[in-house]
């Protein structure tokens, strides 16, 4: 336990130091942040074998992400509110897009992520150790587009495993984490998520996070704590969609975003470079 006693003293002397430093403080509260992802891993791979028992191991995502957002929440101080929170639970199996902005945009998941969804992520992740292990475990769903294999034919397999398990699965449509110093914004959106609903005939269910900048500005060594909004829109059917239509879909979904996050994000505070 001496070990331990230490550990708690330097974070002391940390906490003591963020007082005078910003940079002090925002290593400080990215420590926590990694303790608590630690946990949440932890957690969620000595679920593994409980959840494969009860044929429930779709399931593993959420138990890390509950882990994770109720360690964040003593540690960082950080806590979500969600409107409309039902729509993710009454839409199942639905494919739920979200915007990305941050690494803490695992906070966001760790409270909002239902039960019963997975991950959609590229095939040579599942290799990978540690990480790889835990969302084979977790059922999650893994894609390798071939050479002659189109982006459409590839979905369409996803869609019938999507199907097989009776899950759901998130996807950030911006494929990257959006950075704007002016205003909050969305990148352009990628087709992939419309493409699996439409071949899977599920309803694609858009979720917005507010603006992250005034509890995280990874360049301006800024971390708070604070309230996180979201607010999950209505789904958006694909019974009777075209494909040539999805990307009219797309863009309608991407404006829709957009209005909902300028519409529930707090104005900007004033950070010193």
């Amino acid at each position: 336990m001496h070990w331990l006693i230490w550990v708690l003293l330097f974070d002391g002397f940390l906490a003591l130091c963020s007082q005078f430093s910003r940079k002090i403080n925002y290593t400080r509260r990215l420590l926590h942040y990694t303790l608590c992802a630690i946990v949440a891993s932890t957690a969620g791979i000595l679920a593994s074998p409980f959840l494969w028992a009860a044929k429930q191991q779709a399931s593993g995502n959420w138990v890390v992400a509950r882990t994770f957002y109720y360690t964040t929440r003593v540690l960082l101080g950080i806590s979500v509110e969600i409107e409309d929170e039902e729509l993710l639970t009454k839409c199942h199996p639905c494919v739920m897009v979200g915007n990305h902005q941050t690494m803490f945009d695992l906070v966001m998941l760790g409270r909002v992520f239902p039960k019963k969804t997975v991950i959609l992520a590229k095939k040579v992740l599942s290799y990978y150790p540690f990480v790889g292990w835990f969302m084979r475990l977790s059922d999650d769903i893994f894609i390798s587009r071939g050479n002659k294999q189109s982006a459409s034919d590839m979905f369409k397999r996803a869609s019938r495993e999507l199907q097989a398990k009776d899950v759901s699965v998130w996807f950030f449509p911006e494929g990257t984490r959006g950075r704007f110093e002016g205003e909050p914004d969305l990148l352009p959106f990628k087709l992939g998520a419309f493409l699996l609903a439409y071949h899977a005939k599920v309803p694609i269910v858009p979720v917005v996070v507010m603006d992250f900048y005034n509890l995280y500005n990874k360049r301006r060594f800024w971390s708070a704590p604070g309230t996180l909004k979201i607010k999950v829109l209505k789904p958006i059917p694909m019974d009777g969609v075209r494909e040539e239509d999805l990307n009219t879909i797309m863009n309608q979904t991407r404006d829709l975003m957009l209005s909902e996050l300028k519409k529930i994000s707090p104005p900007r505070i004033a950070i010193d470079a």
